[in-house]
């Protein structure tokens, strides 16, 4: 990492590399971590720097005090509101481009996986970055809503695409349609959360959890299997994702991951596998 990269400082988030993992947390527990601007320009910056970082493997991205994100800043400063007259790379008549957005399609792109550890209340555009995480470890008493119809908007932050997909139509209907705040419990059942503990717990276990891909996989075939799972929304049939797994795994077994992951397994010994480095015939 280049001592520009070390010393670089934000002003919304916290954010600092400990053995392999990007630690991300939201910082501003006076507002219960409420989004500004600037603090989703802060978050898609140290996304993609440590989507670039060689050393790590994985982020963990949390809200400091007792919350994950209870959604917009409505009142003061810096309030999302201001970004209609900023933005001017989108794609409507006036440039504008939701802000939220650019930080779940950030979070899409990811080739390193992202870890949320979900310590309090994840509510509107909180709930839609949480949502576009890889894996969600959420405090057992955190409330959820994406409450958009009840302040006059729209589900943004690619909710409407990710709320379908992770627990059906029906439910995303439900929730994005009322705009109704919903229990821990009602949140796992439903598949929006991975895993729920006790909330004295979150980070620790959300730790455990990401230590994972720092000591057990390769990074290359975690963002190749992020990316075979992102692609599948678009196949018709499982034949198509079968033809595109098999050529991705074909190129797999040539490479210097795969003979280190069946040696440590016969030897039985951690895997000590290379930065990522997909082939040719793996970027798709």
């Amino acid at each position: 990492m280049t001592t520009d990269e070390t010393v670089r400082h934000y002003e919304d988030i916290d954010y600092r590399v400990d053995e392999g993992i990007a630690v991300i947390v939201l910082d501003a527990a006076e507002r219960r971590n409420a989004l500004r601007n600037q603090m989703l320009r802060d978050l898609a910056d140290a996304l993609d720097r440590a989507d670039r970082d060689p050393d790590v493997r994985v982020v963990l991205l949390t809200g400091a005090g007792a919350s994950f994100c209870v959604g917009a800043e409505l009142h003061g400063p810096d309030t999302l509101i201001e970004a209609l007259e900023e933005d001017v790379a989108g794609h409507t008549p006036t440039g504008y481009r939701e802000p939220g957005g650019r930080v779940s399609e950030r979070l899409f792109d990811m080739s390193t996986p992202v870890v949320a550890a979900v310590n309090g209340d994840a509510v509107g555009g909180g709930a839609s970055i949480m949502a576009a995480c890889d894996i969600k470890i959420a405090s057992s008493t955190a409330r959820f809503g994406f409450v958009f119809t009840r302040r006059g908007v729209v589900p943004e932050s690619a909710s409407s695409w990710y709320l379908p997909r992770l627990v059906g139509l029906a439910t995303a209907t439900d929730w994005l349609l009322s705009g109704r705040v919903f229990e821990a419990d009602e949140a796992l059942n439903a598949g929006l959360v991975t895993q729920l503990v006790p909330p004295e717990q979150v980070l620790d276990r959300a730790m455990a959890y990401a230590r994972v891909f720092v000591t057990e996989t390769s990074p290359t075939s975690v963002a190749l299997a992020k990316r075979l799972l992102m692609d599948t929304w678009r196949h018709d049939t499982p034949r198509q994702a079968s033809e595109i797994e098999s050529r991705v795994y074909a190129s797999r077994l040539r490479t210097p991951d795969v003979r280190e992951g069946v040696l440590s397994f016969l030897e039985r010994r951690p895997a000590v596998f290379g930065p990522f480095a997909p082939g040719p015939d793996e970027r798709f």
